[in-house]
């Protein structure tokens, strides 16, 4: 299984182990102010994020801090699916109703008064037309402050630069004044489906056609376009997004 560092001690863990080792790794804290989420992809489950957020950050500064660390590339359209309320961005009173008995509202309400209706689960997506599904779940609440939670975490991952490198971690501590990444996966040994070397890159035309063999060494690259009429080669990068729509990381 995808093992993935824990940024405020530096141990690695698996997903699921990882969620049970914050748990004794974050300070104890009085109250219930801070909300501790496993994101995760709905198909590509290798990919994973722990995140400390203030629970009443709103589901548009989630969806800010998604797009910029692991999804964005053209602007597209997103939504939050909680129960049988879409939470979308962007949001407009005129657009029409998306179906029997669900419910459209915008992004702008907090996390904390959501997640309960959820029962701690929800879903999002990223671009309705090639899009990138995730699951959320609430794995723990307490009172850590998140700015406290940036500042050790930096600390941790500055002492280690080889982890940080490894791990794909340059924005970590960034965040909106309410939210912290506190896990991430490692990135997901691939191999070119060619030679059998590590991948470097994907072909997007081939991903949908061809699945593993569209995976590339830098080698095989140069001789692919003999086999693809529209050769289009996107980074492989450390995002459940990798090889969609122009994604580069």
């Amino acid at each position: 299984m995808i093992r993935g560092d824990c940024f405020h001690c530096g141990e690695a863990y698996t997903k699921h182990g990882m969620s049970r080792h914050l748990r004794a790794c974050l300070p104890e804290s009085p109250g219930e102010s801070t909300l501790h989420l496993r994101v995760a992809g709905a198909r590509r489950t290798d990919y994973w994020l722990h995140l400390a957020v203030e629970a009443d950050a709103t589901l548009a500064t989630l969806d800010s801090f998604l797009r910029r660390f692991w999804l964005e590339c053209c602007g597209h359209m997103s939504a939050f699916t909680v129960g049988d309320t879409w939470y979308e961005r962007p949001y407009s009173d005129d657009d029409p109703p998306i179906g029997s008995g669900t419910t459209r509202r915008s992004m702008d309400v907090s996390i904390g008064s959501v997640a309960g209706s959820a029962d701690g689960e929800f879903d999002y997506e990223y671009d309705f037309g090639s899009t990138t599904a995730l699951e959320i779940r609430v794995v723990d609440a307490d009172g850590w402050a998140v700015e406290t939670l940036a500042d050790r975490v930096a600390d941790s991952v500055a002492v280690d630069d080889e982890k940080t490198t490894d791990a794909g971690t340059s924005s970590v501590g960034e965040a909106d004044d309410e939210i912290v990444l506190l896990a991430r996966n490692r990135p997901p040994e691939i191999d070119c489906g060619s030679c059998g070397a590590p991948a470097t890159k994907v072909c997007e035309t081939c991903l949908w056609e061809r699945g593993p063999d569209a995976w590339l060494c830098e080698a095989c690259a140069s001789t692919h376009e003999d086999d693809c009429s529209r050769p289009s080669y996107l980074p492989y990068v450390n995002s459940p997004r990798v090889g969609v729509c122009g994604y580069t990381g």
